[in-house]
């Protein structure tokens, strides 16, 4: 027994000493560590066939996307409801196509088939693909097509599919565009370019972006005479019967001295077939060229970058300018001016013969930080050329080290979205810090994610412009908090570098507001509780009786105050101020003359920029100008990264609740997402501008430049018992025509939107359009209420060519005039109209 008693002794001797000197002993986090290679692509490429032509240039993914999220192309269909897929295998082999038909209204799977034999010439597998189910004329679907590898690996590729029962004139508005392109390559060609051109200015200067207004010796590239170098293949972005939108993408090669020079070139038609004619609404083509470092300046001590659009290459120095990196082309590059040598650290052109796909640009770079030990953090977002991530959509934190040469992965986050939204929902300033704190704006959510715990937490979730701002200068965040009742109580500035946050405080019954940023300093108003007011349409206006201007310490650098007047909005140009004001008239707040307030930036002395050149033969080339003084001698020692170290578990998922479901509107013009907006109303005004289309981040069509019918009537909406008040009766019968049942009685809010948001899930505020600009709801059988002056509200229900018809539930009857005398009439009362977004 005494054996057992000093066994349990020991024992528990044993285990104290263990936990003793486990106290003692510093822990050690050990992780695996593993070098991998930028490979190269390995993804097939997909067109289409739609009879004599191939369409539509698809790229694969390497997961599932949400129905209707990409939105590359859109294919047309006849009555016959077939197509051709034509897949280029590459590094693939391909044993199986599945195809799935999906509704984007209601994102229900309509049809899905397999094939697995393929016909072969020798260049494409082909497989024939017929429809069975029944579609709506003019209406969108979405087409997933998955091809599986002999490694049973599964590739999606997306297009958007539309049907028509008549003609949509594919063959001759694709006839044309290939006859145009031609002809601005070959002046003898025979067809006469310039009946379609609308030359409006002398503006010869530069090959980078030339249009329709261009003379037509720029169209015809100024001649140049390019090589093309790959396939032209046209994308159909937009297509309705009478119009469509044809991007086509493609590279070239000019001989300049001894040396060719290659261009990514992009062109944008748009055209209408009507009267067994085509006519040319717009055309633009941007050419970027790639960079080359062989093409650099000794002589100048210049980087040589070429024609390009380019404003910002994102030119980040450290060390007194000694050293700079900057992005070109979708790659990073790293130069040390003292050491001579220029790097390539990161791309994903590494076989210069496969444009198609190294050089597809549906990704970017932000540089976060660079240190003077040539250290630096970058973030690489979008789409996933080639490497470990091949086919996702997603953002990608990087450390690089320039003595080592070694680029290191921090963060991986997987997104379910385009790079084109990701590019606009995206902030323009994110931010690592030396605390492995990794602050970044993801489409209105700022936030903080602790590299090293692996845990995130959200600053704001509501970082529109009127919350929100960020001071790339200073290294702050900024937004504002709202309180239990809705007011916006207190302001935070956020220290990127510490981590420390300093709040401004409100005064009682007041809210503060964030009206901007300018150089490093923030400029924010103070707002009474009692001023602010939602107008008929929605939208809350908050007059600022004072402003100030303060650094990001919060010290006030100046107020801005003057009797009677308001502040509603505040815009920066360079050092100026602009003020969008208001006065109180009788307790109501009327317009106002603007002001400007004069802001004193310190210039920043820049010896690292962008600087250009004119040639006769290449007119305005851009080049990377290096410090005044600086001799480059000879050329730079260039290299190139290759290898990626990845620590294990870099991924960060969100949780469904940590991502925004806010209402966000893209416009869509010249190919690719140009803008965005939180107003459905600003987004169609520049869709108009640009000749394009808004959709939303449901993946509705919100507005189609040309897109609405010729005239348009709607029937079968009646007025209610009650219409005392016009503004509730008109919202009770375009919930009529939304199939939602309800009285006036019934319906409680402020304006005419927060009514509608009860009952509808997609109302949109169009204040501020034309009326021009609504008729499109019209046409897509949504009525739109529009305002005569501040009381009195119609429902527009029909339109033709030359009038516009109205139900006035003042006199409960239906009103017909032309459209000249309605447009001033709306245009008047200040252009306030609503409507919604159908399924």
């Amino acid at each position: 027994m005494k054996h057992l008693y000093k066994f349990v002794a020991l024992f528990f001797l044993f285990f104290c000493s263990l936990f003793f000197f486990g106290q003692s002993i510093p822990s050690v986090s050990i992780t695996s560590t593993t070098a991998s290679s930028l490979q190269d692509s390995t993804f097939p490429i997909m067109y289409l066939q739609d009879g004599n032509y191939t369409i539509n240039t698809l790229h694969g993914y390497s997961s599932e996307m949400p129905i209707g999220k990409i939105r590359e192309s859109i294919t047309p269909l006849d009555n016959s409801k077939t197509f051709s897929v034509k897949i280029q295998q590459n590094e693939s082999k391909i044993k199986k196509i599945t195809y799935e038909l999906r509704d984007i209204a209601n994102h229900k799977v309509l049809e899905t088939n397999s094939y697995m034999s393929f016909d072969s010439d020798g260049k494409y597998l082909t497989s024939k693909i017929t429809l069975n189910q029944a579609l709506d004329t003019s209406t969108e679907y979405d087409m997933q097509i998955t091809l599986t590898t002999n490694v049973s690996k599964k590739i999606h590729f997306y297009t958007r599919i539309k049907y028509y029962t008549n003609d949509f004139f594919l063959q001759q508005k694709l006839d044309f565009v290939s006859s145009f392109h031609n002809a601005t390559l070959d002046p003898q060609s025979g067809f006469n370019i310039s009946s379609y051109l609308e030359a409006t200015t002398n503006e010869d200067a530069t090959l980078a972006n030339v249009d329709i207004h261009s003379s037509k010796k720029m169209i015809q590239w100024n001649n140049l005479k390019p090589t093309i170098i790959t396939t032209i293949v046209p994308t159909i972005k937009e297509i309705n019967i009478e119009t469509a939108a044809i991007y086509q993408d493609y590279f070239v090669q000019i001989g300049s001295g001894d040396n060719f020079e290659t261009y990514h070139v992009k062109e944008n038609y748009r055209v209408r077939f009507s009267g067994n004619r085509i006519y040319l609404l717009n055309f633009n083509r941007t050419m970027e060229s790639l960079f080359d470092p062989d093409l650099i300046s000794v002589k100048k001590s210049e980087l040589k970058i070429g024609i390009s659009n380019a404003d910002d290459l994102n030119i980040t120095t450290a060390d007194k300018d000694k050293k700079m990196a900057f992005v070109r082309n979708g790659s990073l590059w790293y130069y040390d001016l003292s050491k001579k040598k220029l790097n390539c650290v990161f791309s994903y052109a590494k076989n210069k013969k496969d444009y198609l796909r190294d050089e597809y640009d549906q990704h970017d770079i932000q540089i976060l930080n660079l240190e003077k030990d040539g250290t630096m953090s970058f973030m690489v977002y979008g789409y996933m050329n080639c490497g470990d991530y091949e086919g996702r959509v997603g953002i990608l934190l990087y450390d690089y080290d320039a003595k080592t040469n070694q680029i290191t992965e921090r963060v991986y986050i997987p997104l379910e979205t385009s790079f084109q939204q990701l590019n606009q929902d995206l902030g323009t300033f994110n931010y690592v810090n030396t605390k492995n704190i990794f602050y970044f704006s993801l489409n209105d959510i700022v936030y903080a994610y602790n590299i090293s715990s692996k845990r995130y937490t959200i600053l704001t979730e509501n970082a529109t412009r009127d919350h929100f701002s960020m001071l790339k200068a200073a290294k702050c965040f900024v937004w504002s908090t709202t309180d239990k009742n809705g007011f916006v109580n207190q302001i935070t500035i956020l220290d990127l570098n510490t981590s420390k946050e300093l709040t401004i405080q409100s005064p009682d019954n007041e809210s503060v507001v964030v009206l901007g940023t300018i150089d490093a300093n923030i400029v924010y108003g103070f707002v009474r509780n009692s001023d602010i007011y939602e107008d008929s349409t929605g939208d809350v206006v908050k007059p600022a009786y004072i402003l100030k201007i303060s650094d990001c310490k919060g010290n006030i650098l100046r107020d801005y105050q003057s009797k009677n007047r308001y502040v509603e909005s505040a815009s920066v140009d360079g050092n100026v101020i602009h003020l969008k004001r208001s006065k109180k008239v009788n307790g109501h707040f009327r317009s106002a003359t603007s002001d400007t307030i004069m802001n004193q930036m310190a210039e920043e002395k820049t010896s690292i920029g962008l600087t250009t050149r004119l040639t006769n033969k290449m007119l305005t080339e851009k080049y990377i100008s290096l410090p005044a003084g600086y001799v480059m001698e000879r050329m730079p020692e260039i290299s190139s990264t290759k290898n990626v170290m990845v620590t294990d578990n870099t991924t960060l998922h969100f949780s469904n609740k940590d991502i925004s479901t806010s209402i966000k509107y893209y416009v869509c013009a010249n190919g690719t997402i140009t803008k965005s907006y939180t107003s459905a109303a600003k987004a169609i005004s520049e869709a108009y501008k640009e000749m394009g289309t808004v959709i939303d981040n449901k993946s509705h069509i919100v507005w189609e430049r040309g897109g609405k019918f010729i005239s348009k009537k709607l029937s079968t909406i009646s007025y209610p018992s009650d219409t005392s008040s016009s503004i509730k009766a008109c919202t009770q019968m375009l919930l009529q025509a939304a199939q939602v049942t309800t009285t006036t009685s019934e319906l409680s809010g402020k304006s005419i939107l927060s009514m509608l948001q009860k009952h509808l899930e997609y109302p949109v505020s169009l204040a501020g359009c034309s009326l021009d600009d609504v008729l499109y709801f019209v046409s897509r059988e949504c009525p739109v209420i529009g305002m005569l002056d501040s009381n009195h509200a119609v429902l527009i229900t029909a339109y033709t060519s030359s009038t516009v018809s109205w139900m006035d539930p003042q006199t409960r009857k239906s009103k017909t005039v032309s459209i000249h005398v309605a447009e001033n009439m709306f245009k008047n009362a200040g252009y306030k109209f609503v409507s919604y977004i159908s399924d």
